[in-house]
């Protein structure tokens, strides 16, 4: 959950022919379930052919070359100077593969009572598996872990070059592996053993990589961290999604939503507005709550109650329409308010956007694995649901900001906020958590392809 250094949906890749994902995969030794991943067009098919420059023979020949080598980058270092895993590209298969190598030492539960204490236990026939590993379990955690952390991070975003004449793509198919040997780990690993069924130890790893030769990281996990947690911190979610809306809101200046007399036709600048704020509402994460819009329709007082309340009505719902059709995802509740005021003020010819604040209390829907949140350390990714001040873990979030600048994504906006996002207390993997793959494929493919010339998408 934490990352203890300073103590020191995407469109997915298609089907492509057996024998040569089956190469790659034996090259990478990728989990089996991983297989049959690439871009869905080839390199050859998508190159500029009507341009002289990118038809050039010499052209032809160097992008040839590129796309007939294998890239690696073993034990990268991203340049923050945390996490460490190895990294390979295949332009032909437009895969890529980043692994990180754990050395798993399984250990009994904490509260494993003392061995007066079990023999009494063992004497009275209690069954205490529960405080020790067994080898069908070590093996059935290590198949869960590999596999759900795969899932977890694999192929949610792609790498895209935008080099003139050469359009080439990376999907990451992002592992871990379990070694045998120590000696040949990025990092060595303590798993604890749980007494009770869905208890939560509390899980970390120390990440800071000083760059020098047979570093290896370490870290704490439980036998539990391969469960998704439900219900984990979900108000907390929901309001950080809240005032992610609220912000937009205001930002984009689109409430109220002003009316000419007796209209409800949208107008300008209004229309730019409400096309502003639905671009913010859309960009929300896959996970992220759908909390509820308000839209409180108005009118002004002169004329009959009755039309004035449907005019209400039709101001709000054309606010409805446009927001939907815009595309914005949330549910958008109408309130039709009637005429206010006094009769011909003509602010009050309105519609008002707001988030629904009782939403929050009753949300249960966000899930959480420990497991995979672990892994974003590794990476050298840092927490985001708290924000540092001063020391080295703040240091670390402000090389992120800087990275993610550079690479053309968001990074957490605010930090220390609990949300949706893999590197707080959800599930959701963002562009900007592929940064530090970024910074391998990069370095990788430079100078051909320069780190700047690939996009997160």
């Amino acid at each position: 959950m934490f990352d203890t250094s300073e103590q020191e949906a995407t469109r997915r890749p298609s089907r492509r022919s057996a024998p040569a994902v089956e190469e790659a995969e034996r090259e990478a030794r990728l989990p089996p379930y991983l297989g049959g991943c690439s871009a869905p067009a080839t390199v050859a098919s998508s190159t500029a052919r009507d341009a002289d420059a990118c038809t050039s023979p010499e052209e032809t020949t160097h992008r040839q070359r590129f796309l007939d080598r294998t890239f690696s980058a073993p034990n990268f270092r991203p340049s923050a100077g945390y996490g460490q895993f190895d990294a390979r590209y295949w332009p032909r298969l437009s895969l890529m593969a980043a692994v990180v190598k754990l050395h798993l030492a399984f250990v009994q539960a904490e509260d494993t009572p003392p061995l007066p204490d079990l023999v009494w236990r063992w004497a009275r026939g209690e069954d205490l598996g529960r405080f020790f590993w067994n080898d069908a379990e070590k093996r059935r955690f290590e198949r869960d872990y590999v596999e759900q952390v795969s899932r977890q991070w694999s192929a949610r975003h792609r790498f895209r070059s935008v080099r003139p004449c050469w359009p080439f793509v990376a999907w990451p198919l992002v592992s871990p592996r379990i070694v045998a040997d120590a000696d040949d780990a990025h990092y060595e690993v303590v798993v604890y053993k749980m007494s009770s069924p869905g208890a939560f130890r509390g899980s970390g790893f120390r990440a800071r990589n000083p760059g020098t030769p047979g570093w290896r990281g370490s870290g704490e996990l439980d036998q539990n961290d391969v469960l998704t947690m439900q219900n984990r911190f979900s108000s907390d979610v929901a309001r950080s999604e809240r005032l992610r809306l609220e912000r937009a809101l205001a930002e984009s200046q689109a409430s109220p939503v002003r009316f000419g007399r007796d209209s409800a036709a949208i107008v300008s600048p209004f229309d730019a507005r409400l096309r502003r704020l639905a671009t913010a509402l859309a960009a929300r994460a896959p996970t992220a709550p759908l909390v509820p819009l308000v839209l409180s329709g108005f009118a002004s007082a002169e004329g009959a109650r009755e039309h004035n309340r449907r005019l209400s009505q039709a101001r709000a719902e054309a606010v409805q329409r446009f927001l939907r059709d815009a595309g914005a995802p949330q549910p958008l509740m109408v309130v039709a308010r009637g005429p206010v005021g006094v009769p011909g003020d003509g602010s009050n010819r309105r519609v008002e956007i707001a988030a629904d604040r009782t939403f929050e209390q009753g949300y249960t829907g966000n899930r959480f694995l420990p497991a995979g949140h672990e892994f974003g350390h590794a990476l050298g990714l840092p927490d985001e649901y708290r924000n540092y001040v001063s020391g080295n873990l703040a240091d670390k979030q402000r090389a992120f900001e800087r990275l993610a600048r550079q690479a053309g994504v968001a990074p957490p906006d605010p930090w220390g906020r609990r949300t949706s996002s893999v590197m707080s207390v959800g599930m959701d993997v963002l562009p900007r958590h592929y940064l530090t793959l970024w910074e391998a494929l990069g370095r990788m493919t430079e100078p051909d392809i320069r780190r700047d010339q690939w996009r997160i998408e």
